[in-house]
């Protein structure tokens, strides 16, 4: 068993201090299709930070990952969103040890 990360990256910030930044979404424990499971739940309905009034949606699937691409009044943006395993949280060192411990047991 793993624990496993469902992350979206998308534009964060307005104007001149817009960023590409990523955000876990959901943490799941268990093996990756039960995470793939938890991000098919949680993209359909994700909204995104920009733009703030989306006048069409389009949501596009490659294998594991999904971009969901909203167009704005001004310009489209788009949301990536994947399942990453977790490997180590400096913030929960048991992470890092159950993945050590899996590994060499």
């Amino acid at each position: 068993m793993g624990r496993w990360a469902v992350v979206v990256q998308e534009t964060e910030g307005i104007g001149d201090n817009r960023l590409w930044g990523a955000k876990v979404l959901a943490e799941v424990e268990g093996d990756r299709e039960d995470a793939l499971a938890e991000l098919r739940r949680i993209v359909p309905t994700y909204t995104p930070q920009h733009p703030f009034n989306g006048r069409r949606r389009r949501l596009l699937r490659d294998g594991d990952s999904y971009l969901l691409i909203t167009e704005g009044s001004m310009r489209d943006y788009h949301c990536v969103f994947k399942v990453w395993e977790l490997l180590w949280d400096s913030k929960r060192p048991e992470v890092q040890q159950d993945r050590l411990a899996e590994r060499d047991g």
